[in-house]
């Protein structure tokens, strides 16, 4: 989603609320951490979508 907006790793983090590492978006981008829910918030703010489109998940019943 990042990249479709043409945003970069640097400027999403200068978008973000509060510190973030900028190597932590690197980070969750590929897989290799996860990310709080208040971070996954605040990137959907700085991408300026809702938090629902950045979780892709079907819940079982």
């Amino acid at each position: 989603m990042r990249i479709q907006k043409g945003i970069s790793q640097a400027d999403l983090v200068g978008k973000m609320r509060g510190e973030i590492d900028p190597t932590n978006i690197s980070r969750i981008e590929a897989g290799r951490t996860n990310p709080t829910v208040y971070t996954l918030y605040r990137i959907s703010e700085a991408l300026e979508v809702k938090l629902s489109e950045l979780i892709d998940i079907e819940l079982e019943q």
